[in-house]
């Protein structure tokens, strides 16, 4: 099966490979790459680590892809500029052509534009160790966007810095989505996207202490709903006061709440920092509404501690998180003519009424402990699995100077969602082993290979073994 799928990437990959790579040899400016990746697994799908917090360019079915990048940058004065464009070909995959990224990024001082698709990951956590944050984890395909602000921290005192954005995008899912919904469940189409965050960073560059606060507000609004059960007006909203009554969420009436499906994060982050090591301690703080954000859902969030060093040895970096999402601001929610009067509980993290969920290409944009609508095979756009405990730890080292590995466990549990309970509590252990390859005698090569395997009743009992090699160029 893997030979077969092989030969049948060939043709348009060895043109990815062979061009993308060669436009930019001898060029300094530039910088490029070429990379084959495969994936074959036993059981019901492929497994947990080997699918999650890779910017989407994953599948749960046995797969094969060819993948060619190439980056410039340069800068002239106070200005400075930087393109990229990185795309891919696969099988096995929910499409068979991938634009991964294609953007232009434009900075003036301390102000940037950034346009188009791009990978990013979470504001203050380890990608390569953490579960992922609770918004924006790097699990899912990048929405192409129009990003606008400090996009990267700008001193403004001797202890303090800052960055704020604001974006406005569009999913890109239309077709998936038509694909694999079920006859008995709807999508919506058109989604757009809108972003804001804001950060501080208070700390000396000689203090030892480092302290980390943002905000982030994302939304899904306007779209056009397809064969919804209720909702009659198909149109969501797609006209330029639409715009504004996003970036301006105010309460429309009585009966009609806040126009979108408007989410976000609190953060904090405690640094410890020497000369050869960090630590922190942090908390993501996961809101569906004034509840959550007043942090009114007990212990939900993303708890985790943190050590980095500096020096290659044996242990260099190492993550502990415990994440919870059951209390979602109590059982209750909008019982306004009750006894108890309004309620802001029953959150239904990342569902929605008239939005199928916080998911773009059948993958969760969030934390991937909450099972992506791509595992349900009922053709349900939705999330099934919202409430969850888990505890996670990752963890990489040096095994040789030119050696490294990087290692997951996860243990989890749902509970189902607060309006969907289920009657027995569904349980995951996951595990990852991953070794990368960087020959001092073949420069600009690296050969990585994992394995995984899942026990359980969320993602099934599985076992996978995954390849990449990659090429630098530049």
């Amino acid at each position: 099966m893997v030979k077969k799928t092989l030969i049948k990437l060939i043709p348009k990959g060895f043109l990815l490979f062979c061009f993308l790579p060669g436009i930019v040899i001898g060029q300094s400016k530039y910088k490029s790459f070429a990379e084959f990746g495969t994936t074959i697994h036993s059981g019901d799908n492929t497994p947990l680590w080997q699918v999650s917090n890779q910017h989407g360019l994953s599948s749960i079915d046995n797969n094969a892809y060819l993948r060619g990048g190439t980056f410039y940058s340069d800068s002239c004065s106070n200005l400075i500029f930087k393109t990229g464009l990185d795309l891919a070909v696969a099988k096995g995959f929910t499409s068979t052509f991938v634009v991964q990224q294609a953007y232009v990024d434009i900075n003036y001082r301390c102000f940037g534009l950034s346009i188009g698709s791009k990978e990013l990951n979470s504001e203050l956590l380890n990608q390569q160790l953490s579960s992922g944050g609770l918004t924006w984890s790097g699990n899912a395909r990048p929405i192409p966007q129009i990003k606008v602000g400090i996009l990267d921290y700008v001193r403004i005192a001797p202890w303090a810095q800052v960055k704020a954005e604001m974006s406005y995008g569009k999913w890109t899912d239309n077709n998936y989505q038509k694909e694999h919904v079920g006859t008995n469940y709807w999508y919506t189409k058109d989604i757009l996207y809108h972003h804001k965050s804001f950060f501080f960073r208070l700390g000396k560059t000689t203090s030892p202490w480092q302290i980390d606060l943002g905000m982030s507000l994302d939304a899904q609004f306007g779209g056009n709903t397809v064969n919804h059960p209720y909702i009659h007006e198909q149109n969501l909203g797609n006209k330029i006061k639409d715009y504004f009554k996003i970036f301006f969420p105010i309460k429309q009436s009585e009966t009609k709440y806040y126009e979108g499906n408007l989410m976000g994060s609190e953060h904090l982050k405690l640094t410890f920092k020497q000369s050869d090591f960090h630590l922190s301690a942090y908390l993501e703080n996961y809101y569906d509404d004034f509840s959550g954000m007043g942090k009114k859902n007990g212990f939900d969030g993303l708890w985790g501690i943190e050590y980095k060093s500096k020096n290659k040895q044996a242990i260099n970096g190492l993550v502990l998180e415990y994440y919870q999402t059951t209390n979602q601001s109590g059982p209750l929610h909008g019982v306004d003519e009750s006894i108890v009067k309004k309620t802001g509980g029953a959150d239904d993290y990342y569902n929605h009424d008239v939005y199928p969920g916080w998911v773009h290409w059948g993958m969760t944009m969030a934390n991937p402990l909450i099972a992506s609508p791509i595992y349900n095979k009922d053709g349900n756009m939705t999330f099934k699995y919202n409430r969850v405990k888990a505890v996670h730890i990752g963890w990489n080292g040096d095994i040789l100077n030119d050696l490294s590995y990087r290692a997951k466990l996860t243990f989890n549990r749902t509970w189902g969602t607060p309006f969907k309970p289920i009657p027995e509590i569904l349980e995951n252990f996951s595990t990852f082993a991953e070794c990368t390859y960087c020959p001092d005698k073949l420069k600009g090569w690296n050969f990585t290979i994992s394995g995984a395997f899942d026990t359980g009743n969320i993602y099934g009992d599985n076992l996978g073994m995954q390849l990449k090699i990659r090429k630098f160029f530049k």
